[in-house]
Formats: C-alpha cells, sequence, structure tokens
C-alpha cells in the first residue's frame, strides 16, 4: 500500500511539472513571438463638411514573426474589402472607394508603412464599423472601432402664429428642420417644461440618407402663463449634438398702440392749430403760414424715411 501511494505521488507530480512547463514554453513562446496589434485609431465621431481628411490607423507589432506572406486589410462593416497592402507591394483600394488616398504613409518603417487608411472628405456614407485584420503565414490579429459622419442642419426655422378655435384664442407652434444625419430629434418645451401633447415629429428619409424632421403643436392660451419661453431643440442623440430655437410668447390679444410717428404728426397738428390763430401784435396770418409751411417741410422727410424702412 505504502509502494503505490508512493508511485502515485510520483506520476502526480510528473504531470503537474510537465502541465506547469508547458505553460510556461507556451507563455514565452506568445511573448517572444506574438503578432500584436498595439492599438487601432479611427475617429468616433466626424463632422461633415469640418474636416478635409480622417486617417484610421492600424498600428502593429511583428515582434519577431516573419514578414512572409505580411497582409494588411481595412474592412468596412466587416464583409466589404475597402482597402488592401501587401508587403513589397503598392496599396489597393476598391474601385468605388473614391474617399481613399493610396498613396499615404502612416510611417517609414517599410513593415508598418501603409497601415493606415487615409479618407479624404469624409461624407455620411462612410459611417459605419470598420476592421483592420492583419495576417502573416504564421499568424493573424484584428481588431475592430467604428465611426459616425454627421450632419448638422440645413435648414432649422421656428414659428408661431396666433389662432382662434371656438373662441380661444391659442398659439400654434411649427418646428423644421431639413439635411441631418443619423436620425434626429425634435422636442418643445414652454418654460423648459415638455409638452404632454406633443406629437411624435413627422420624419421623412431623403434620397441622399439625410433626414428632415417636423413638430408642430397648438396650445391654449388659457393652458399658459402671462409669458412663456417656447423653445424648439433640434439634436443629433448618437452624436451629442444639440441646437435649440426659442422665443417669448404673450398670452392675450395684441392691444394696438400708437407708433411714434402718429403720436409726433398728432402732436405737429395741435401745434399748428394753436399756431394759425391770428395774432394782430405780431403778423399773425404771416406768422401762421410760416408755420404751416414748415411743419409740411418737416412732415415729407418723415414719411421719406417710413417708406425706406
Amino acid at each position: 500500500m505504502i509502494i503505490n501511494w508512493k508511485n502515485k505521488f510520483h506520476q502526480t507530480s510528473t504531470s503537474v511539472f510537465i502541465y506547469i512547463f508547458t505553460l510556461l514554453l507556451c507563455k514565452f513562446q506568445e511573448c517572444t513571438q506574438q503578432l500584436v496589434i498595439k492599438s487601432i485609431n479611427v475617429p468616433p465621431l466626424v463632422h461633415a463638411g469640418e474636416v478635409d481628411y480622417v486617417i484610421l490607423d492600424c498600428d502593429y507589432d511583428l515582434k519577431n514573426i516573419s514578414t512572409e506572406g505580411l497582409v494588411v486589410k481595412w474592412f468596412y462593416n466587416y464583409d466589404n474589402v475597402e482597402y488592401q497592402w501587401i508587403y513589397g507591394s503598392e496599396p489597393q483600394a476598391d474601385p468605388s472607394s473614391s474617399h481613399i488616398d493610396v498613396g499615404y504613409k502612416a510611417s517609414d518603417d517599410p513593415v508598418t508603412m501603409y497601415r493606415a487608411m487615409k479618407l479624404n472628405n469624409p461624407t455620411i456614407n462612410l459611417t459605419g464599423d470598420y476592421r483592420c485584420a492583419v495576417f502573416t503565414f504564421e499568424d493573424e490579429q484584428i481588431a475592430n472601432a467604428s465611426m459616425i459622419v454627421y450632419s448638422t442642419e440645413e435648414i432649422f426655422d421656428l414659428k408661431h402664429r396666433k389662432k382662434i378655435v371656438d373662441g380661444k384664442e391659442r398659439v400654434e407652434v411649427t418646428c423644421n428642420a431639413e439635411g441631418l444625419y443619423p436620425q434626429p430629434s425634435m422636442d418643445i418645451t414652454v418654460n423648459d417644461v415638455p409638452l404632454n401633447e406633443t406629437e411624435t415629429p413627422d420624419l421623412t428619409m431623403r434620397e441622399d440618407g439625410k433626414y428632415d424632421i417636423m413638430t408642430q403643436v397648438s396650445i391654449m392660451d388659457e393652458d399658459l402663463p402671462r409669458i412663456s419661453l417656447i423653445k424648439c431643440t433640434l439634436s443629433i442623440p448618437i452624436a451629442n449634438y444639440t441646437n435649440p430655437r426659442e422665443f417669448t410668447y404673450y398670452t392675450g390679444t395684441p392691444t394696438s398702440t400708437p407708433s411714434v410717428t402718429t403720436n409726433l404728426l398728432r402732436k405737429m397738428e395741435i401745434q399748428a392749430i394753436n399756431s394759425s390763430e391770428p395774432d394782430t401784435d405780431n403778423g399773425g396770418a404771416a406768422g401762421a403760414s410760416i408755420l404751416s409751411k414748415n411743419i409740411l417741410f418737416i412732415i415729407i422727410p418723415i414719411f421719406g424715411v417710413i417708406g425706406n424702412h
């Protein structure tokens, strides 16, 4: 029994030693021979029309691996090979990818010189998932990243008009924006409080892939305070983009008030009447005539200014 126990202990110890030695050997080989992608650098957000180009970089290290069979590929949305470089040859790009600059060099190292992809004049159609794949005859590595090329509004209008429906006054608010990407959102608030009656915005995708969006609400005056700040906020949530527009609204029917010009003319008319009364001591008739002419000359330029405005 003692001999059998010693034999089993010896066999177990030997197996454990071999297992540990194998792990250490594999670990050593990984550290000394493994192909490594050190980093993949892809800008997560790009504003279309604001930059001339973007660089998608895939920095790798061959360690002690041979360059035989070295190939770098960039995939768009994982399936389409957009860019490929075979070590020792010139890089190539998909003929349909007009944005790619195949002559761009990411480094002076001949082993990593054409590892990156330069995209000129990025547009919204470059939004997607990108994959960098590095191959050799001995190993291969893959890294993924995403990029969103967003487009802000071409047009953004906030309009309102007062209406009377069933004898009650209300304000109709219309918020409209065009030419956004990716899908935008739109909210209307009153004094920073969201409207419960806000309907789902009318969203339309255009042929060029961009979106138009419109929201319209009608609010009764009796549901509003005397003075309200009405705001429309346009957003592209995935791009962390927001743009607010606002106006101040006063409830009640606007009262007509005399303009400055009207007040001035009335005042001059009163002065003219008072001055036209005969003044026998100072040649009243002549004085009134001269004053009337002067008033006429003053009124004419005033109406000229009004016409220009």
